[in-house]
């Protein structure tokens, strides 16, 4: 079986920043280190099993959404003929991002 390549929209390094900053503010940069491990392993998930999450056609095209990391969640799309999965954001504690998601072109 051909693994899917992950590719990411160039604000998904601001979101995991943002998403480290809460984290250690709270609770330690080891445990924002934590959670950013947990969410790069349900990202590399991803490349084996592209289709899972729930479709969300009524924020965007082929929009899948899943949880990560306990108060995470990885939006992203799938191009089966290209075979990649485009991560559009990435969230954590209850930010919108359906609307982080209607923002990125």
């Amino acid at each position: 079986m051909t693994r899917f390549r992950i590719d990411y929209h160039p604000y998904v390094d601001g979101d995991l920043m943002d998403i480290a900053t809460l984290i250690a503010e709270f609770a330690g940069l080891e445990a924002a280190n934590r959670k950013l491990e947990e969410i790069e392993e349900v990202v590399r998930n991803l490349e084996d099993f592209p289709h899972i999450g729930t479709l969300r056609h009524d924020i965007r095209a082929n929009l899948r959404a899943i949880p990560t990391a306990g108060k995470g969640v990885i939006c992203f799309t799938v191009d089966d003929e290209r075979r990649t999965v485009l991560i559009i954001a990435i969230t954590y504690a209850g930010a919108d991002w359906s609307s982080r998601v209607a923002e990125r072109d």
